[in-house]
């Protein structure tokens, strides 16, 4: 329960951030920078996957969206872009 607290948490807030903070996101975001913004993005789809309690059942699905690489990859979005 406390774990999908977390990732819920930081794919709200990330989410949130990229939203409503795109301007200042736009100058960093340069060239590769977009490959690493996509990944942050699917990582916050993993969020939200793990965070409301769905669980995949194909396999390749299940390693995409595993709270851990998803984790990985919010807070590694989170630490280039701040």
């Amino acid at each position: 329960m406390i774990s999908r607290l977390i990732s819920l948490a930081l794919a709200i807030s990330l989410s949130s951030t990229l939203l409503f903070g795109a301007p200042l996101f736009t100058d960093k975001i340069q060239g590769s920078g977009r490959g690493i913004l996509m990944l942050g993005l699917l990582g916050i789809a993993g969020g939200f996957i793990h965070g409301v309690g769905f669980v995949p059942r194909r396999l390749i699905f299940k390693i995409i969206f595993n709270p851990w690489i998803s984790r990985i990859l919010m807070l590694s979005i989170f630490f280039l872009y701040k």
